[in-house]
Protein backbone atom coordinates (compact mmCIF):
# COMPACT_ATOMS: atom_id res chain seq x y z
CA UNK A 1 0.00 0.00 0.00
CA UNK A 2 2.92 2.83 0.52
CA UNK A 3 4.53 1.49 -2.97
CA UNK A 4 1.33 2.55 -4.57
CA UNK A 5 0.63 5.86 -2.29
CA UNK A 6 4.41 6.73 -2.96
CA UNK A 7 3.87 5.86 -6.87
CA UNK A 8 0.61 7.95 -7.28
CA UNK A 9 2.11 10.69 -5.34
CA UNK A 10 5.39 10.92 -7.43
CA UNK A 11 4.02 10.62 -10.64
CA UNK A 12 1.88 13.88 -9.97
CA UNK A 13 4.92 15.83 -9.83
CA UNK A 14 6.14 14.39 -13.02
CA UNK A 15 8.58 11.52 -11.84
CA UNK A 16 8.81 8.26 -13.51
CA UNK A 17 7.76 5.63 -11.24
CA UNK A 18 8.32 1.97 -10.97
CA UNK A 19 6.46 -0.46 -8.25
CA UNK A 20 8.72 -4.01 -7.76
CA UNK A 21 6.50 -5.98 -5.61
CA UNK A 22 7.82 -9.13 -3.93
CA UNK A 23 4.94 -10.92 -4.31
CA UNK A 24 4.57 -12.87 -7.79
CA UNK A 25 0.59 -12.71 -7.92
CA UNK A 26 -1.39 -9.70 -7.32
CA UNK A 27 -2.05 -8.73 -3.70
CA UNK A 28 -6.11 -9.66 -3.81
CA UNK A 29 -7.89 -11.26 -1.33
CA UNK A 30 -6.92 -10.30 1.82
CA UNK A 31 -9.95 -10.38 4.21
CA UNK A 32 -8.36 -7.65 6.84
CA UNK A 33 -10.76 -4.65 7.42
CA UNK A 34 -9.25 -1.30 8.53
CA UNK A 35 -10.57 1.85 9.63
CA UNK A 36 -10.88 4.85 7.05
CA UNK A 37 -9.51 8.27 8.85
CA UNK A 38 -10.46 11.34 7.62
CA UNK A 39 -6.71 11.69 6.34
CA UNK A 40 -7.13 8.19 4.43
CA UNK A 41 -9.95 10.05 2.46
CA UNK A 42 -7.36 12.91 2.32
CA UNK A 43 -5.05 10.74 0.83
CA UNK A 44 -6.78 8.84 -1.53
CA UNK A 45 -8.79 11.79 -3.42
CA UNK A 46 -5.62 13.43 -3.33
CA UNK A 47 -3.61 11.03 -5.43
CA UNK A 48 -6.11 10.67 -7.93
CA UNK A 49 -7.26 7.16 -6.51
CA UNK A 50 -10.76 8.52 -5.71
CA UNK A 51 -13.29 7.30 -2.44
CA UNK A 52 -15.87 5.68 -4.96
CA UNK A 53 -17.21 2.83 -3.14
CA UNK A 54 -14.91 2.79 -0.51
CA UNK A 55 -16.63 0.92 2.60
CA UNK A 56 -19.46 0.08 4.75
CA UNK A 57 -21.36 2.90 7.14
CA UNK A 58 -21.12 2.13 11.13
CA UNK A 59 -23.97 4.84 13.16
CA UNK A 60 -22.24 4.13 16.33
CA UNK A 61 -20.05 2.37 18.59
CA UNK A 62 -21.55 -0.22 21.11
CA UNK A 63 -19.91 -2.39 23.83
CA UNK A 64 -21.12 -6.24 25.39
CA UNK A 65 -20.63 -8.38 28.63
CA UNK A 66 -19.78 -11.66 28.72
CA UNK A 67 -24.08 -12.27 28.20
CA UNK A 68 -24.45 -10.27 24.63
CA UNK A 69 -26.04 -7.68 26.63
CA UNK A 70 -25.81 -4.15 25.15
CA UNK A 71 -23.72 -2.02 27.95
CA UNK A 72 -22.78 1.01 26.54
CA UNK A 73 -23.08 3.02 23.05
CA UNK A 74 -21.47 6.09 21.68
CA UNK A 75 -22.89 7.63 17.92
CA UNK A 76 -20.15 7.61 16.25
CA UNK A 77 -20.53 7.95 12.30
CA UNK A 78 -17.37 5.91 10.61
CA UNK A 79 -16.28 4.20 7.53
CA UNK A 80 -14.96 1.28 7.49
CA UNK A 81 -13.60 -0.98 4.68
CA UNK A 82 -10.87 -3.30 3.92
CA UNK A 83 -7.65 -3.63 3.00
CA UNK A 84 -8.50 -5.62 -0.59
CA UNK A 85 -10.28 -1.96 -1.23
CA UNK A 86 -8.09 0.46 -0.83
CA UNK A 87 -5.22 -1.37 -2.69
CA UNK A 88 -7.68 -1.88 -5.45
CA UNK A 89 -8.27 1.95 -5.73
CA UNK A 90 -4.50 2.67 -5.43
CA UNK A 91 -3.63 -0.19 -8.11
CA UNK A 92 -6.04 1.42 -10.80
CA UNK A 93 -3.62 4.32 -10.12
CA UNK A 94 -0.23 2.75 -11.60
CA UNK A 95 0.57 1.92 -15.46
CA UNK A 96 1.04 -1.57 -15.49
CA UNK A 97 3.82 -1.23 -16.96
CA UNK A 98 5.31 0.17 -14.29
CA UNK A 99 3.89 -2.33 -11.78
CA UNK A 100 6.89 -5.53 -11.48
CA UNK A 101 5.77 -8.57 -9.66
CA UNK A 102 7.99 -11.19 -8.38
CA UNK A 103 10.55 -8.82 -7.76
CA UNK A 104 12.29 -9.42 -4.45
CA UNK A 105 14.96 -6.65 -2.94
CA UNK A 106 18.38 -7.57 -2.48
CA UNK A 107 20.27 -4.91 -1.66
CA UNK A 108 21.07 -0.91 -2.56
CA UNK A 109 24.41 0.70 -3.27
CA UNK A 110 24.26 4.51 -3.40
CA UNK A 111 26.52 7.25 -4.32
CA UNK A 112 25.20 10.27 -3.20
CA UNK A 113 23.52 11.46 -6.67
CA UNK A 114 22.06 7.87 -7.54
CA UNK A 115 20.68 4.57 -6.22
CA UNK A 116 21.30 1.37 -7.45
CA UNK A 117 19.45 -1.50 -6.88
CA UNK A 118 19.36 -5.36 -7.06
CA UNK A 119 16.86 -7.60 -6.96
CA UNK A 120 16.17 -11.23 -7.30
CA UNK A 121 16.65 -12.38 -10.33
CA UNK A 122 20.01 -10.36 -11.31
CA UNK A 123 17.74 -7.19 -12.61
CA UNK A 124 19.24 -3.79 -11.67
CA UNK A 125 17.65 -0.45 -11.64
CA UNK A 126 19.56 2.96 -11.48
CA UNK A 127 17.72 5.82 -9.90
CA UNK A 128 17.62 9.01 -8.31
CA UNK A 129 15.37 7.47 -5.31
CA UNK A 130 14.91 4.42 -3.59
CA UNK A 131 11.26 4.36 -1.75
CA UNK A 132 11.30 1.61 0.96
CA UNK A 133 7.42 0.68 1.17
CA UNK A 134 7.72 -3.11 2.02
CA UNK A 135 6.37 -2.73 5.33
CA UNK A 136 7.48 -3.45 9.01
CA UNK A 137 9.69 -6.38 7.93
CA UNK A 138 11.32 -4.05 5.27
CA UNK A 139 13.87 -5.61 3.35
CA UNK A 140 15.31 -2.02 2.15
CA UNK A 141 15.15 -1.15 6.21
CA UNK A 142 16.80 -3.78 7.00
CA UNK A 143 20.35 -3.20 4.67
CA UNK A 144 20.05 0.79 5.39
CA UNK A 145 19.55 0.50 9.34
CA UNK A 146 20.10 -2.94 10.10
CA UNK A 147 19.88 -2.07 14.51
CA UNK A 148 16.51 -0.83 13.52
CA UNK A 149 14.27 -3.95 14.80
CA UNK A 150 10.84 -4.88 15.40
CA UNK A 151 9.62 -5.13 19.15
CA UNK A 152 7.22 -7.44 20.12
CA UNK A 153 4.53 -5.86 22.18
CA UNK A 154 3.75 -9.04 24.40
CA UNK A 155 0.17 -9.70 22.73
CA UNK A 156 -1.35 -11.20 19.44
CA UNK A 157 -4.48 -11.16 17.42
CA UNK A 158 -6.65 -13.90 16.17
CA UNK A 159 -8.81 -12.51 13.26
CA UNK A 160 -10.60 -13.16 10.55
CA UNK A 161 -13.75 -12.00 8.46
CA UNK A 162 -16.11 -14.34 8.21
CA UNK A 163 -19.42 -13.75 5.53
CA UNK A 164 -22.63 -12.02 6.44
CA UNK A 165 -24.61 -14.50 5.28
CA UNK A 166 -23.48 -17.06 8.04
CA UNK A 167 -24.21 -15.18 10.87
CA UNK A 168 -27.05 -16.11 12.83
CA UNK A 169 -29.93 -13.44 12.72
CA UNK A 170 -29.61 -12.48 16.26
CA UNK A 171 -25.36 -11.68 15.61
CA UNK A 172 -26.86 -9.82 12.61
CA UNK A 173 -29.36 -7.66 14.70
CA UNK A 174 -27.41 -6.96 17.46
CA UNK A 175 -23.39 -6.28 16.67
CA UNK A 176 -23.04 -6.41 12.61
CA UNK A 177 -24.35 -2.84 11.69
CA UNK A 178 -22.15 -1.62 14.57
CA UNK A 179 -18.61 -0.96 15.87
CA UNK A 180 -18.82 -3.51 18.91
CA UNK A 181 -16.48 -4.13 21.83
CA UNK A 182 -16.15 -6.91 24.51
CA UNK A 183 -13.28 -6.59 27.02
CA UNK A 184 -12.34 -9.83 28.97
CA UNK A 185 -9.96 -9.99 31.27
CA UNK A 186 -6.11 -8.49 29.49
CA UNK A 187 -7.93 -9.33 26.22
CA UNK A 188 -9.86 -7.16 24.03
CA UNK A 189 -12.73 -7.79 20.93
CA UNK A 190 -13.70 -5.89 17.96
CA UNK A 191 -15.82 -6.34 15.39
CA UNK A 192 -17.48 -4.24 12.56
CA UNK A 193 -18.41 -4.95 8.79
CA UNK A 194 -16.10 -4.60 5.65
CA UNK A 195 -17.16 -4.95 2.02
CA UNK A 196 -17.55 -8.81 0.54
CA UNK A 197 -15.23 -10.14 -1.99
CA UNK A 198 -14.61 -8.32 -4.70
CA UNK A 199 -16.11 -4.83 -2.50
CA UNK A 200 -19.32 -6.70 -2.65
CA UNK A 201 -21.21 -3.67 -0.32
CA UNK A 202 -24.99 -5.01 -0.92
CA UNK A 203 -26.74 -6.32 2.10
CA UNK A 204 -26.05 -10.15 2.64
CA UNK A 205 -22.81 -10.35 1.00
CA UNK A 206 -20.69 -8.04 2.69
CA UNK A 207 -18.17 -10.09 5.67
CA UNK A 208 -17.41 -8.83 9.09
CA UNK A 209 -14.09 -7.65 10.70
CA UNK A 210 -13.56 -9.80 13.42
CA UNK A 211 -10.16 -8.90 15.92
CA UNK A 212 -9.50 -10.47 19.40
CA UNK A 213 -6.46 -9.17 21.11
CA UNK A 214 -4.65 -11.68 23.47
CA UNK A 215 -1.42 -11.85 25.70
CA UNK A 216 1.28 -14.06 24.62
CA UNK A 217 4.61 -14.15 25.87
CA UNK A 218 7.87 -14.35 23.45
CA UNK A 219 8.25 -18.16 24.55
CA UNK A 220 4.53 -18.65 23.49
CA UNK A 221 4.71 -16.82 20.38
CA UNK A 222 7.58 -18.48 18.91
CA UNK A 223 5.71 -22.01 19.62
CA UNK A 224 2.41 -20.45 18.17
CA UNK A 225 5.00 -19.18 14.79
CA UNK A 226 5.85 -22.90 13.92
CA UNK A 227 3.38 -23.79 11.36
CA UNK A 228 1.24 -26.79 9.90
CA UNK A 229 4.35 -28.75 8.38
CA UNK A 230 6.52 -27.89 11.54
CA UNK A 231 8.48 -24.98 9.96
CA UNK A 232 9.75 -22.33 12.20
CA UNK A 233 8.69 -18.47 11.18
CA UNK A 234 10.57 -15.76 12.82
CA UNK A 235 6.88 -13.11 12.59
CA UNK A 236 4.19 -14.46 12.14
CA UNK A 237 2.94 -17.80 9.96
CA UNK A 238 0.75 -17.28 6.40
CA UNK A 239 -3.03 -17.83 7.45
CA UNK A 240 -3.19 -21.23 5.63
CA UNK A 241 -0.43 -22.52 7.26
CA UNK A 242 -1.94 -22.01 10.81
CA UNK A 243 -1.93 -24.55 12.65
CA UNK A 244 -5.20 -27.36 13.36
CA UNK A 245 -4.35 -27.72 16.98
CA UNK A 246 -4.29 -23.56 17.20
CA UNK A 247 -7.32 -22.86 15.77
CA UNK A 248 -9.04 -25.75 17.93
CA UNK A 249 -7.55 -24.15 21.13
CA UNK A 250 -8.62 -20.66 20.00
CA UNK A 251 -11.94 -22.28 19.25
CA UNK A 252 -12.33 -23.61 23.04
CA UNK A 253 -11.19 -20.68 24.85
CA UNK A 254 -13.80 -18.33 22.64
CA UNK A 255 -16.08 -21.02 23.90
CA UNK A 256 -15.68 -20.07 27.59
CA UNK A 257 -15.55 -16.05 27.28
CA UNK A 258 -17.08 -15.05 24.48
CA UNK A 259 -20.94 -13.64 24.37
CA UNK A 260 -22.93 -15.77 22.00
CA UNK A 261 -23.12 -13.05 19.08
CA UNK A 262 -19.49 -12.94 19.06
CA UNK A 263 -18.67 -16.90 19.55
CA UNK A 264 -20.96 -17.14 15.96
CA UNK A 265 -18.46 -15.09 14.49
CA UNK A 266 -15.38 -16.69 15.78
CA UNK A 267 -17.00 -20.25 14.54
CA UNK A 268 -17.83 -19.10 11.16
CA UNK A 269 -14.18 -17.60 10.10
CA UNK A 270 -13.50 -19.65 7.06
CA UNK A 271 -9.68 -19.13 7.98
CA UNK A 272 -8.72 -17.92 11.07
CA UNK A 273 -5.06 -16.19 11.30
CA UNK A 274 -2.57 -14.45 13.77
CA UNK A 275 -0.94 -11.13 14.03
CA UNK A 276 1.73 -10.47 16.36
CA UNK A 277 1.70 -6.94 17.63
CA UNK A 278 4.91 -5.49 16.89
CA UNK A 279 6.04 -1.85 16.63
CA UNK A 280 8.97 0.69 16.28
CA UNK A 281 9.67 4.03 15.25
CA UNK A 282 13.57 5.14 14.21
CA UNK A 283 15.45 8.04 14.70
CA UNK A 284 15.32 8.90 11.48
CA UNK A 285 13.29 8.01 8.18
CA UNK A 286 15.86 8.75 5.40
CA UNK A 287 19.33 6.90 4.42
CA UNK A 288 21.09 8.47 2.42
CA UNK A 289 18.62 8.41 -1.26
CA UNK A 290 16.83 6.17 0.62
CA UNK A 291 13.53 7.23 1.85
CA UNK A 292 11.35 5.19 4.46
CA UNK A 293 7.38 5.52 4.23
CA UNK A 294 4.55 3.20 5.47
CA UNK A 295 5.29 0.77 8.11
CA UNK A 296 8.68 0.43 7.12
CA UNK A 297 9.35 3.78 8.55
CA UNK A 298 7.70 3.58 11.42
CA UNK A 299 5.42 0.70 12.44
CA UNK A 300 2.70 1.56 15.24
CA UNK A 301 0.41 -1.27 17.05
CA UNK A 302 -3.06 -1.25 15.15
CA UNK A 303 -5.06 -0.12 17.97
CA UNK A 304 -6.25 3.21 15.69
CA UNK A 305 -6.27 1.40 12.83
CA UNK A 306 -4.52 4.18 11.38
CA UNK A 307 -1.49 2.60 9.21
CA UNK A 308 -2.84 2.70 6.21
CA UNK A 309 -3.57 6.21 6.63
CA UNK A 310 -0.41 7.25 7.70
CA UNK A 311 1.17 5.51 4.94
CA UNK A 312 -0.70 8.15 2.41
CA UNK A 313 0.38 11.21 4.62
CA UNK A 314 4.34 9.70 4.36
CA UNK A 315 3.84 9.47 0.80
CA UNK A 316 2.50 12.76 -0.14
CA UNK A 317 4.88 14.51 2.53
CA UNK A 318 7.14 12.87 0.55
CA UNK A 319 6.12 14.05 -3.19
CA UNK A 320 4.87 17.94 -1.36
CA UNK A 321 9.21 18.19 -0.20
CA UNK A 322 10.49 17.12 -3.53
CA UNK A 323 7.92 19.34 -5.23
CA UNK A 324 8.95 22.12 -3.37
CA UNK A 325 13.03 21.62 -3.64
CA UNK A 326 14.73 21.65 -6.41
CA UNK A 327 17.50 19.58 -4.46
CA UNK A 328 16.92 16.33 -3.69
CA UNK A 329 19.08 15.61 -0.36
CA UNK A 330 17.31 18.78 0.97
CA UNK A 331 13.70 17.52 0.48
CA UNK A 332 14.93 14.45 1.73
CA UNK A 333 15.46 16.38 4.94
CA UNK A 334 12.27 18.49 4.87
CA UNK A 335 10.38 14.58 4.49
CA UNK A 336 12.49 13.38 7.72
CA UNK A 337 11.41 16.65 9.78
CA UNK A 338 8.02 16.58 9.12
CA UNK A 339 6.66 12.65 8.91
CA UNK A 340 9.45 11.40 11.07
CA UNK A 341 8.06 13.15 14.30
CA UNK A 342 4.47 12.15 13.48
CA UNK A 343 5.08 8.30 13.95
CA UNK A 344 7.07 8.53 16.48
CA UNK A 345 3.91 10.24 17.98
CA UNK A 346 1.59 7.45 16.59
CA UNK A 347 3.52 4.69 18.01
CA UNK A 348 4.03 6.28 21.38
CA UNK A 349 -0.16 6.59 21.46
CA UNK A 350 -0.88 3.26 20.42
CA UNK A 351 1.71 1.75 23.00
CA UNK A 352 -0.59 4.23 25.48
CA UNK A 353 -4.08 2.05 24.37
CA UNK A 354 -2.33 -1.28 24.43
CA UNK A 355 -0.83 -1.14 28.03
CA UNK A 356 -3.36 -3.05 29.44
CA UNK A 357 -2.68 -6.01 26.86
CA UNK A 358 1.01 -6.35 27.18
CA UNK A 359 3.32 -6.73 30.79
CA UNK A 360 2.70 -5.39 33.85
CA UNK A 361 2.86 -1.49 33.81
CA UNK A 362 6.21 0.28 35.09
CA UNK A 363 5.25 3.98 35.13
CA UNK A 364 2.70 5.73 37.08
CA UNK A 365 1.45 6.79 33.43
CA UNK A 366 1.25 3.23 32.22
CA UNK A 367 -0.84 2.68 35.49
CA UNK A 368 -3.20 5.16 34.80
CA UNK A 369 -3.98 3.76 31.36
CA UNK A 370 -4.17 -0.04 32.47
CA UNK A 371 -6.93 1.51 35.24
CA UNK A 372 -8.85 3.75 32.39
CA UNK A 373 -8.61 0.74 30.09
CA UNK A 374 -10.51 -1.71 32.45
CA UNK A 375 -13.62 -0.01 31.69
CA UNK A 376 -15.87 -0.61 28.32
CA UNK A 377 -16.31 3.47 27.90
CA UNK A 378 -12.39 4.24 27.08
CA UNK A 379 -12.55 1.42 24.40
CA UNK A 380 -15.44 3.84 22.64
CA UNK A 381 -13.36 6.41 23.32
CA UNK A 382 -10.02 5.75 22.39
CA UNK A 383 -9.81 3.34 19.76
CA UNK A 384 -9.74 3.41 16.17
CA UNK A 385 -11.41 7.04 16.75
CA UNK A 386 -10.90 9.96 14.00
CA UNK A 387 -8.79 13.60 14.12
CA UNK A 388 -7.02 11.74 17.62
CA UNK A 389 -3.81 13.36 15.83
CA UNK A 390 -5.14 16.93 16.91
CA UNK A 391 -4.15 16.09 20.20
CA UNK A 392 -0.97 16.58 19.55
CA UNK A 393 -0.68 19.77 17.38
Amino acid sequence: MSGLFSAAFLRQIGWDIDVYERSEVELVGRGAGLVAHPELFAALNACGAGTRDLGVEVPKRITLDHHGDITGERPLQQTVTSWDRVQGLLRETIDPAHHHLGHAFERVEQDGRSVRVHLAGGRVEVADLLVGGDGIRSSVRGQAAPDIQPVYAGYYIWRGAPNEADLEPETLNTIFPYFAFYLPERQEVMTYPIPGLNNDLRPGRRRHNFIWYRPASKEQLREMNVDENGRQHEYSVPPPLVRKDLIAQMHADARKIMPPVLLDCVMKIPQPFITPIYDFTPESIIFGRIAMVGDAAACTRPHMGFGVSKAGGDAQALARALRDFDDIDTALKHYNAERQPIGNIIVMHARKIGTHLGEAPRTEEDRKMWELFRHDSAMMDWIAVPHFLDAYR
